[in-house]
């Protein structure tokens, strides 16, 4: 991972043509090739940042994500924004968004199943905000949060260790970001099999060359179970083993209530490094304190 994930984000809605030529709010959304017009879209200026409502976020030649409204504000982030092709010596201190109306919306051939998919689904909102301190290098990612009515909530927040006074140079070096702190929550009701469930399968499916998704995800709930239970009661309580263990047996259809908190004695480098999924949840799992509560439905 080479930047924090919301500074990522940011990176990507702006294009570096757009960025060079240093533009307000209207022409840098313009001219992005992610962000396009749907139905009454409009661009508007906010004290620190853009607002764009009615919009569709393109991830793919075939989808995307249309939404009603997305704000997006940040500590001077509109010289930010004309300095990232450039990549500044400094980050913001802070900077959040957030994106209401979110739905799937399918760009295939068939007007028919393009409609049917949008109007079967509830619209979701996204938030999320940061905090970054330059004098020690303290970055707090605070609650990246999904919500969803019908299908649940998910939550996922975090505390990182960056060098003093960094900028986007130092991130692009190898083991410069270190993870110190994590914690997601989850109240589910559909979302994680919605959202989670078909990313986990088609990770799977390429790492272990099978095309059955039910055994990749079989396999790994028996490898998951295998290696909690060798855990060593210094990392993890009882309770909080007996939770996880029964959150991972649930797989792929955990109901309720979930929390996980990794805290680590000794920060676990992000940066750049070439880790495939399973090496990287080995290497927390060593040097994490787990707490973990699960109340199903």
């Amino acid at each position: 991972m080479r930047f924090p994930l919301l500074l990522s984000l940011l990176a990507s809605l702006v294009p570096a043509a757009a960025v060079a030529a240093g533009t307000p709010c209207t022409d840098l959304i313009e001219s992005s090739e992610i962000i396009q017009h749907a139905d009454g879209f409009a661009i508007s200026d906010l004290h620190d940042g853009c607002a764009v409502t009615n919009g569709l976020f393109k991830s793919g030649s075939r989808m995307g994500w249309t939404f009603e409204r997305a704000e997006f504000k940040g500590d001077g982030l509109a010289d930010f924004l004309k300095t990232m092709a450039s990549k500044p010596d400094h980050l913001p201190n802070w900077g959040r968004f957030s994106v209401e109306g979110v739905r799937f919306t399918p760009m295939l051939d068939s007007a028919m199943a393009n409609y049917i998919t949008t109007v079967q689904q509830w619209p979701m909102d996204m938030s999320g905000s940061f905090r970054f301190d330059p004098k020690d290098g303290y970055l707090d990612i605070q609650e990246l949060q999904l919500t969803n009515l019908r299908l649940g909530k998910a939550s996922f927040s975090a505390e990182l260790s960056l060098p003093k006074n960094a900028g986007i140079p130092a991130l692009t070096q190898d083991g410069t970001v270190s993870l110190t702190h994590l914690r997601f929550r989850l109240d589910n009701m559909g979302l994680f099999e919605g959202m989670a469930i078909p990313s986990l399968a088609a990770f799977l499916q390429q790492m272990s060359g099978s095309d059955d998704p039910a055994q990749g995800i079989n396999q790994l709930r028996d490898t998951t179970v295998t290696a909690l239970q060798a855990l060593p009661d210094s990392q993890i309580d009882a309770a909080s083993k007996k939770a996880l263990l029964r959150f991972v047996q649930d797989l792929p259809h955990p109901t309720g209530f979930f929390a996980l908190d990794l805290a680590f004695d000794k920060p676990l480098k992000i940066g750049t490094l070439d880790f495939n999924g399973a090496q990287l949840a080995q290497t927390a799992l060593a040097s994490a304190k787990i707490s973990v509560s699960y109340k199903a439905r």
